[in-house]
């Protein structure tokens, strides 16, 4: 008889992997890279466009879900289920966070540096607005340990503004601007919308260099989606509003945007993210950069990926509020993260970042990704939508255009075929319903409304 080993290995394999080493030993309780997120919920004003669960100040009882928002910070802390990570930065959005006076935002901050370990140069970014942001703001914030501003500038044109329904007009952005550099932020992000129906492609190239001269170290530029129920939506469907652009037209927008930014010297370091070298954002990286970081969202309709799991709190403020004053925690929905998800997400989210390595993937899951995706990488690639690279893949040009479809080719399980779940609460009000409805039968006297 052929025995099928030289010898019978008697070892008592009692625990695996064996291959240990005292370079390892020094990380065994390490704290892990993490980020927060805190939303605020109100505005001064809802803009048409708006796909965020938010509420108008006026009416809205804000001490209250800051007091829940509190709690629940203090829940986590008290738990302990966040005392193996460091955060690494923070980002307060919504929402208008800049709505709070900078006592109430700093407190929220300060809390969190009480309640957790943060490192000495977190970054810690705020978004604000026009008309809720002030120099007096700017300032406190800064003195309470704020490093970062993301200014929601969208477009300078004020037929535009009008258009996207945003309630500012140019001197607001003049005004918010001098204040950011009244209060010397040195670290700032701009945002900018384009696509906007009827916008010319002379118009965004102004928008772009007058972005780019404020001095701005990061500028996000994201293309207008008009979602269902909200208020540019009942805009478009009654003709109150041009037609949007057509996607050949929102392609030479892409193509004008990447020129701009890259002649001024500013690099895309993300799908229509440019950023001055040294400034990218740090949120960014822990949360999408392949390989990604763990992070944990504090307040209504934010979500979090963190000890295996991603969750999502209760997106209706009330909700929210109720189920913190009750059990001091708000998650309405979660999953577990499955290994060979954690390995999806590594291209999915990672690849909005323009490309991944090779050699991260294999560091993190001990296997080459071509085992796991080979035919999927193959196949982008042969669709000229990926290039291979010395070590891993980057999007082309055609890549960045579709980057949401490339993405969603890396799905696996039950999220083949399924959408993000939406935290979203309508804020289409009866009154403002009533309005588009008038404004729709002047537009068209001899259209009859459905009963």
């Amino acid at each position: 008889m052929t025995l099928p080993y030289d010898a019978r290995d008697n070892e008592f394999i009692a625990w695996y992997p064996c291959a240990v080493n005292t370079k390892t030993a020094q990380t065994v309780w390490a704290k892990k890279r993490a980020a927060y997120y805190v939303h605020i919920p109100f505005c001064t004003a809802i803009c048409d466009y708006c796909g965020f669960a938010v509420q108008k100040c006026k009416g809205a009882d804000i001490p209250r879900y800051l007091n829940a928002l509190e709690r629940e910070i203090k829940s986590y802390a008290d738990s302990g289920a966040l005392s193996n990570y460091r955060f690494e930065c923070g980002h307060f959005g919504g929402g208008t966070p800049s709505v709070l006076s900078g006592e109430e935002l700093v407190r929220i901050k300060s809390l969190i540096d009480s309640c957790f370990e943060t490192t000495s140069d977190a970054e810690v970014t705020v978004e604000v607005n026009p008309i809720s942001f002030t120099l007096d703001k700017a300032l406190a914030y800064k003195d309470g340990g704020v490093n970062r501003i993301s200014f929601g500038l969208q477009t300078y044109n004020n037929r535009l503004l009008k258009i996207i329904g945003r309630p500012h007009r140019e001197k607001d952005v003049i005004d918010t601007l001098n204040a950011i550099r009244d209060a010397k932020y040195d670290n700032y992000s701009l945002d900018l919308i384009y696509g906007i129906p009827s916008q010319t492609l002379d118009e965004l190239r102004d928008d772009i260099r007058r972005a780019i001269d404020t001095g701005a170290t990061h500028i996000s530029a994201f293309k207008l989606e008009i979602i269902p129920m909200t208020a540019m939506h009942i805009r478009a469907a009654i003709g109150d509003i041009p037609r949007s652009p057509d996607p050949e037209f929102i392609q030479d927008m892409d193509a004008l945007l990447r020129e701009e930014m890259s002649a001024a010297g500013l690099v895309e370091y993300g799908v229509f993210n440019f950023v001055k070298p040294g400034y990218e954002s740090i949120h960014n990286d822990i949360a999408f950069g392949a390989p990604q970081d763990s992070y944990i969202g504090f307040g209504n309709s934010s979500y979090s990926c963190i000890n295996s799991h991603i969750f999502t709190n209760h997106a209706v403020i009330e909700d929210y509020v109720d189920a913190v004053e009750s059990t001091g925690r708000a998650i309405s929905k979660a999953k577990y993260v499955t290994a060979l998800e954690h390995m999806s997400r590594f291209f999915v989210l990672g690849l909005k970042f323009l490309s991944v390595k090779r050699s991260d993937f294999i560091a993190q899951f001990g296997i080459d990704p071509h085992t796991i995706f080979g035919e999927i990488l193959d196949s982008l690639v042969a669709r000229d939508l990926l290039i291979e690279t010395d070590d891993g893949w980057a999007l082309t040009v055609l890549g960045r255009h579709y980057v949401n479809n490339v993405c969603k080719e890396f799905y696996v399980g039950d999220s083949i075929g399924h959408r993000q779940h939406v935290e979203f609460v309508p804020t289409l009000t009866a009154d403002s319903v009533l309005h588009l409805t008038k404004k729709a039968m002047k537009l068209n006297p001899e259209a009859e409304l459905a009963e």
